[in-house]
């Protein structure tokens, strides 16, 4: 007969993490609205946790601005300025949109 003590019961460690559940709605929302108040792109993909692609829409439209508005001394840029918004309106939307259906699937 041994004497060895008996081995400890083995825990199994259970996190529980609370991941809420996010709309692709809102996500395109936060995606249109600050755009059309503000001229910010990129809130929405922040919303579905693309916080990378969030700041890439954002400062990239800022900058597409910056060089339309100095278009605008040559008359081009009052053309070129809204076509850059709606694309960038309707493409980051529904990037935005799409990828928290991704996240969900």
């Amino acid at each position: 007969m041994s004497s060895q003590p008996p081995a400890p019961p083995q825990v199994q460690h259970v996190h529980h993490h609370y991941v809420p559940v996010k709309s692709g709605g809102t996500a395109a929302l936060l995606e249109i609205l600050p755009g059309m108040l503000i001229q910010t792109f990129g809130i929405g993909h922040i919303y579905a946790g693309n916080v990378g692609t969030g700041l890439l829409f954002m400062f990239g439209y800022w900058c597409v601005a910056a060089v339309n508005l100095m278009l605008c001394f040559v008359v081009i840029g009052f053309f070129t300025w809204p076509i850059c918004w709606i694309a960038t309106a309707i493409i980051s939307t529904v990037i935005a949109s799409n990828s928290v259906k991704t996240a969900r699937a």
